[in-house]
């Protein structure tokens, strides 16, 4: 399993709108059934107004793959051209193999 880590800048106080952007964009992914798991963080410390999405996938061709349908999709392209004023500043996205997984118990 691969761990698809996203990190996102956004502009000051523009956090909630990205959040509900990955909110929105969700629905139409989980239909491609290639994200596994996936949640949206934001900052606590480090860096303000910072977002993370970690998603589980089965292989970064299936990801990539999917990335390619979403941008191809024209709901999709009419959506990113009528956004005049994104929240972003910068972002980076990293990928790792999920060698273990722990869930304790309370």
């Amino acid at each position: 399993m691969i761990l698809v880590r996203t990190e996102m800048h956004c502009k000051w106080g523009r956090v909630q709108e990205a959040i509900e952007g990955f909110k929105a964009m969700a629905a139409d992914i989980n239909n491609q059934n290639v994200i596994k798991r996936s949640r949206i963080l934001t900052d606590l410390s480090g860096r303000f107004d910072t977002i993370i999405i970690e998603s589980e996938v089965e292989s970064l061709d299936a990801y990539y793959a999917m990335l390619q349908a979403a941008f191809a999709d024209p709901k999709f392209q009419a959506a990113q051209a009528a956004q005049t004023d994104s929240p972003y500043q910068t972002g980076q996205r990293n990928f790792y193999t999920i060698e273990a997984t722990y869930e304790l118990e309370a």
